[in-house]
């Protein structure tokens, strides 16, 4: 095996693809997320290999290409040296140390998607220097956060919660709780604290209290690097997690009664919360989050961008620890880094 080091852009990685039997190991999650983000990606590849043998021979549709899942072996009987690999799972190590005991495929090349992805996520435009979308700040100095369920806080994150506190000395914070906010309001918060998944009762709740107030939000999870005032001079804020999606977990911000926060609400208010053994049969946040600024004009690019009055930031303001590969990369940029510790999803499914 062996591994293209050619720092590559996603143009010039498209680009070599198109001349190479494209093959991606792995059929999974991982691979929808990357042709999401790289919608070029889909039209490139010839094959996807997995090592479920329930998925041998089937086609799968992903994002409305249909490609035919085989195993490991049709890697060896379609050996050639116009290959490339892209390993399309979070198993890479593992399935990495698989390929190389196999002698014929020696000198396969294969290329690091999440070398690629981050490099691409890093280098996302930024908004102008001392940018500043009113003349005054707009945004109250209010930091919000949720914490349902009566438990202890983790040391961890209380460690970040004190952290605000130093930092942002002249910022009211306000930990909503059962004590202080009505988690019965819908069904959909209703049903998810009575399964105890605090997350998703947070979730509504945190568009509440800032659209009610106004202020800033912040997950438990979410460490402050530097103070967060220049995103006070917006009407609104919110973050790219990734290339093609956003989420109001990493943080985000308004001004009290911002229209677009009402209409993220009113998604929850006749639906029913199901509570799954795995979270992906759920709808997360940043799903139906990015699926409505969709609506509003946002490019799926990562590129900072303002849409209908929100601004949209790149992934290096709040969420410098990247969901491709796990690598944390600090910036002059880089106001928060949101950590991700899936405290909704289940020690099974964390892992």
């Amino acid at each position: 095996m062996k591994k293209n080091d050619i720092a590559y852009d996603i143009n010039g990685l498209i680009k070599e693809l198109r001349e190479c039997n494209c093959y991606c190991f792995g059929a999974g999650r991982q691979l929808t997320e990357i042709c999401s983000d790289i919608p070029e990606l889909i039209e490139c590849i010839d094959a996807v290999i997995d090592n479920n043998p329930a998925l041998h021979y089937s086609q799968r549709d992903i994002c409305g290409k249909k490609v035919t899942i085989y195993p490991a072996k049709y890697l060896v009987d379609n050996n050639s040296k116009n290959n490339i690999l892209l390993i399309t799972s979070s198993y890479k190590k593992e399935i990495l140390e698989g390929l190389e005991k196999i002698p014929e495929l020696s000198e396969l090349r294969y290329t690091d998607f999440q070398e690629v992805l981050d490099a691409a996520a890093w280098n996302c435009d930024k908004p102008k220097p001392n940018f500043k979308k009113n003349l005054n700040p707009v945004i109250p100095k209010v930091v919000h956060y949720c914490w349902f369920g009566k438990g202890k806080k983790p040391e961890r994150l209380q460690k970040y919660i004190n952290g605000w506190k130093e930092l942002l000395p002249d910022y009211e914070i306000i930990e909503w709780n059962e004590s202080n906010y009505d988690y019965k309001k819908n069904k959909y918060m209703s049903k998810a604290y009575d399964c105890k998944k605090w997350g998703f009762v947070s979730d509504f709740a945190r568009l509440d209290v800032v659209h009610s107030n106004g202020g800033i939000y912040l997950d438990t999870d979410v460490e402050l690097i530097r103070r967060p005032d220049e995103l006070l001079y917006n009407d609104a804020y919110i973050g790219f997690e990734r290339l093609s999606s956003v989420n109001t977990g990493a943080g985000f911000g308004a001004v009290k009664g911002f229209s677009i926060l009402k209409e993220l609400m009113d998604y929850y208010m006749d639906r029913d919360f199901k509570n799954e053994e795995d979270p992906n049969k759920m709808i997360l946040c940043p799903i139906y989050e990015t699926e409505l600024l969709f609506k509003h004009g946002l490019k799926l690019n990562g590129n900072f961008q303002i849409v209908d009055n929100i601004s949209v930031y790149p992934v290096e303001y709040f969420n410098a620890k990247s969901l491709y590969s796990n690598r944390l990369k600090i910036t002059d940029s880089t106001i928060s880094v949101h950590h991700c510790t899936w405290t909704w999803a289940g020690e099974k499914n964390k892992l």
